[in-house]
């Protein structure tokens, strides 16, 4: 018999992937910091169906509604 293989459970295949520093990088228009805001329960729920009736993720609305008014008040 010839020699076992080693038990290996996962990891990356080696050669898989794309290489690293090959990619085209974030966007000049990308979002990278994060602010939190906290809601209250009614808030949440009317962001929530803002979000539902303009078919956009709740995230998207919040940052646009966000930008809006941030830019107005300049």
């Amino acid at each position: 018999m010839g020699a076992r293989k080693k038990v290996s459970w996962g990891g990356p295949r080696l050669g898989s992937g794309r290489p690293p520093g090959s990619g085209p990088g974030p966007s000049p228009d990308s979002r990278r910091h994060r602010v939190v805001v906290m809601l209250s329960s009614t808030d949440f729920k009317r962001l929530k169906a803002m979000a539902k009736r303009a078919e956009k993720p709740l995230g998207t609305l919040a940052f646009e509604l966000f930008s809006r008014e941030f830019r107005r008040a300049k």
